[in-house]
């Protein structure tokens, strides 16, 4: 069965608002066209987040308007929403949230292979063994530096392509460094999934000081799911995460409808003693 394309983390732009992209193979868009849609939903910051403020803890507060209002943010390791008077406020950090741990079916899912994380595949499985031996984060690492060393051609936004693929490609957008990592996370035995958000960096989106869509990964290590970023080369509370999924296109829809209706009103950075409530 042909699985159908989708254009990766774009909207096409329509007078009567955000619509997704039924067929990227039908899209005469060049990826200049591409580039300017995705910088159409960037998201300015109030301010500007210094590598030291990201390594720290972040409080966000987000205005909501269209199909971002009423969005169940999840709830994770790393973040936590709670909606006040204000509006939505969001915390996000490297372990004070307070995410339950997965059952065994749970795990069980986010180690199988799918039509976008081809696991099992021969040539996957043959690059994921790089990672070698040790630590969770130990191999995790060595699998986000083989996947940012493997994809050394230009950023591309049209397609979306599996794991498979982009390693026969070498080139994609967060998208494909993404699913390429997850995949291989799988391989090597290490429960994993993709988390669909928006992230603070210009790498993929073009333009500093501002939030895009984003994908990155979370794995389990046994204790509680971690995040790792080939894209931007590390995970940091510039990263918003709207949905976890498998990294399936479907599972984006709603992400990216939630995306275009989000604002960030103000940014506040946390002591690491202020921790999520119980």
């Amino acid at each position: 069965m042909r699985l159908k394309r989708l254009l990766p983390w774009t909207l096409l732009v329509l007078s009567s608002g955000w619509v997704y992209a039924a067929d990227a193979a039908n899209s005469a868009a060049s990826e200049a066209e591409l580039k300017t849609q995705v910088q159409a939903l960037l998201m300015p910051s109030p301010y500007r987040l210094s590598p030291a403020a990201r390594r720290g803890t972040i409080r966000y507060r987000l205005g909501e308007r269209d199909g971002a209002v009423g969005w169940s943010w999840p709830q994770t390791g790393e973040q936590y929403a709670v909606r006040t008077s204000d509006g939505l406020e969001l915390t996000v950090c490297r372990d004070c949230g307070r995410e339950a741990a997965p059952d065994a079916q749970a795990l069980r899912r986010y180690l199988a292979p799918t039509p976008w994380l081809q696991s099992d595949d021969r040539v996957v499985a043959g690059f994921a063994r790089v990672a070698g031996s040790g630590s969770v984060d130990a191999r995790m690492r060595r699998l986000v530096a083989a996947v940012q060393a493997h994809l050394s051609g230009p950023v591309v936004y049209r397609g979306y392509h599996s794991a498979r693929e982009a390693l026969a490609r070498r080139e994609g957008d967060c998208t494909e460094y993404a699913l390429l990592l997850a995949a291989a996370a799988r391989a090597r035995g290490i429960p994993a999934r993709v988390v669909a958000g928006v992230a603070y960096g210009s790498r993929f989106v073009g333009r500093a000081h501002a939030f895009g869509p984003h994908m990155w990964v979370q794995v389990w290590n046994a204790e509680r799911w971690v995040s790792y970023d080939a894209g931007l080369g590390e995970f940091d509370a510039g990263h918003l995460a709207l949905a976890v999924g498998d990294g399936g296109p479907d599972s984006l829809r709603g992400a990216m409808q939630a995306i275009a209706g989000l604002r960030i009103e103000d940014a506040v950075g946390v002591l690491s003693e202020d921790r999520a409530p119980n």
